[in-house]
């Protein structure tokens, strides 16, 4: 009997101890799960078992969370992974999980494993995971934003399997979920198709490059004050595949890209123009000018001295030389349209510091 009463005290108390955390942790939980109709996020499948916990779902995340993490430190990534995995069933919403399972997929065991082939497994394993977690948060900047950062980053360790790869399936109900958050003038472009079927021959800089256009312009019709390096993502990422182009040996194809990427600058040099407010927020505008004048400077003069090597003759050449620095991009791109450009050049005494 006295084994009884103290079980059911030991439950008494497990009970009062969850609704006096509920309280002062309700406002932190709040911040962490941007939307709170959590059901609308379930599938049939989970919400009976996450319906059941009822209160208890912050606390069984909790004490999930903490045997996760247990077993990552023991190098059990597996065990972690579906622990994780648990967690997003019953807290759909809660927008860390989805990039920590997806970083944990791609980084931790990707390290872990030995052959190329599997590397690669638990990459694509960690790219799908984001994107569930994508679709089940349609409104989570952080999410998509972390997506983009999969291919930017670690995608880069998979170039010629990402282009052989067919994204538009996978990414494409991204992208439109996006724009049904977005006012009809602000939506972005659709996800691209490459040379093949469905998607095949995009690469990893150009894709993230895609889907970071996108974290912006979902920030922005949210309100959502997003981290400042993500705007600069965006051409960043397409002089990226510009340069993987140039480095191909696809030097005309590459002076294209790096005007595209010339261009996305323009635009985020408009943005900065336009920010004003409070000491913070110069700052914030000065550093990104600081960021633009370097980056965009330097890509100009490399747009340059590249088009001089591929010109039909010198004075063509230094006549697109004079257009890219001084901005003229649209003209630019016009004369790229005449005869006599050479597709490729010999890199001869240029040195490309930038080269990957």
């Amino acid at each position: 009997m006295r084994s009884r009463t103290c079980v059911i005290a030991g439950v008494a108390c497990l009970v009062a101890a969850q609704l006096l955390a509920s309280f002062p942790l309700a406002r932190a939980r709040q911040s962490l799960v941007p939307n709170h109709e959590i059901y609308e996020a379930l599938t049939p499948g989970e919400f009976a078992g996450t319906l059941m916990l009822g209160g208890f779902r912050g606390l069984a995340c909790d004490l999930l969370w903490i045997r996760a993490d247990n077993a990552k430190e023991l190098g059990h990534y597996y065990e972690s992974l579906a622990l994780f995995q648990a967690i997003s069933r019953i807290q759909p919403r809660f927008e860390q999980i989805w990039t920590y399972m997806s970083w944990d997929m791609a980084y931790n065991i990707g390290h872990e494993v030995e052959d190329e082939d599997t590397k690669w497994t638990w990459m694509l394993a960690g790219i799908q995971t984001n994107v569930r977690g994508c679709l089940r948060n349609p409104t989570s900047e952080r999410v998509l934003r972390h997506l983009a950062w999969m291919f930017n980053h670690r995608g880069d360790l998979f170039k010629s399997r990402i282009e052989a790869t067919a994204w538009e399936p996978l990414l494409g109900p991204v992208i439109d979920n996006v724009n049904r958050e977005l006012p009809e003038a602000k939506r972005v472009p659709p996800f691209p198709r490459g040379p093949g079927a469905k998607g095949e021959g995009l690469g990893n800089f150009r894709i993230s490059a895609v889907i970071y256009r996108a974290a912006v312009a979902l920030a922005e019709a949210r309100g959502i004050d997003q981290s400042q390096f993500v705007r600069r993502m965006v051409p960043l990422a397409i002089e990226s595949d510009g340069n993987l182009a140039r480095n191909g040996g696809h030097h005309l194809a590459a002076l294209r890209i790096w005007i595209e990427a010339l261009k996305e600058w323009q635009r985020v040099r408009a943005y900065y123009d336009a920010v004003t407010g409070d000491d913070e927020d110069k700052t914030r505008r000065e550093f990104g000018i600081d960021s633009y004048e370097r980056n965009e400077g330097h890509l100009r003069r490399k747009t340059a001295e590249l088009a001089r090597q591929l010109a039909p003759d010198p004075a063509e050449g230094e006549r697109f030389a004079s257009a890219v620095l001084e901005r003229r991009f649209t003209e630019a791109l016009g004369m790229l349209e005449h005869q006599g450009w050479l597709a490729s050049a010999r890199h001869g005494h240029i040195h490309w510091l930038d080269e990957r």
